[in-house]
């Protein structure tokens, strides 16, 4: 156990905040596509207001694990925003602090698999909406299929609506069929947006309401 010495000091190391890009929500249970889509109208990173670690929002020994993970995280060329917002979140939700780190976690090896898949290019905004989707069971192919409907522009919204539906039952193949043939066309944000919307609406009465419904939008 460390003695009270010891803590007076971490707090001591702790006390500068630290400046870190900008990142998205923290989910207090399983992956959202609310973090998503709060940063889906940005066009691109620089839209993104800054965000700042303060250590004084987590007990003294989550914030030495978390400013020790999160140097490890830039290491790895990893964006820092996300993994922040995530701790940040769960802090205000009262989150205990393993909680908070398994998160924080889980979410950098998710965005570390989606750079891989998506490109060390991609905006950190796509990569973190990436990173949720494959943490709420989105797989490879989807992603990879998602990047290739939208070669140039930002992929935050059909990934925001592609995570969203798989939550809602409807199957990953259908999802993703249904979010690239949309993706495709010009000015579809709109679209998708009515996708959700649709299946979200219908999602309540059962899975089948929920894919009827994404069919029937379709066509």
């Amino acid at each position: 156990m460390l003695s009270v010495t010891m803590l007076a000091l971490a707090g001591q190391l702790l006390g500068a905040a630290m400046p870190l890009a900008s990142g998205t929500d923290v989910e207090h249970g399983r992956p959202s596509a609310t973090s998503a889509e709060q940063s889906g109208d940005q066009s691109g990173d620089q839209a993104q207001p800054p965000v700042t670690f303060d250590p004084t929002r987590f007990d003294s020994l989550t914030a030495l694990s978390l400013r020790s993970f999160l140097d490890s995280a830039a290491e790895q060329g990893l964006p820092l925003g996300p993994l922040i917002n995530r701790a940040l979140e769960g802090a205000a939700r009262r989150v205990s602090g393993a909680r908070i780190m398994q998160v924080v976690r889980a979410h950098a090896a998710a965005m570390a698999e989606a750079r891989a898949i998506l490109g060390p290019t991609t905006p950190v905004a796509d990569l973190d909406a990436a990173a949720t989707a494959l943490r709420a069971g989105v797989d490879e192919k989807a992603l990879s299929a998602i990047r290739t409907s939208r070669p140039a522009g930002s992929v935050v919204i059909p990934l925001m609506v592609l995570t969203d539906i798989v939550q809602r039952g409807v199957p990953i193949i259908a999802a993703r069929d249904a979010v690239t043939t949309i993706a495709r066309m010009p000015s579809s944000d709109d679209a998708l947006k009515g996708l959700r919307a649709a299946v979200a609406k219908n999602s309540v009465r059962g899975p089948g309401m929920a894919v009827d419904a994404l069919n029937r939008y379709l066509r």
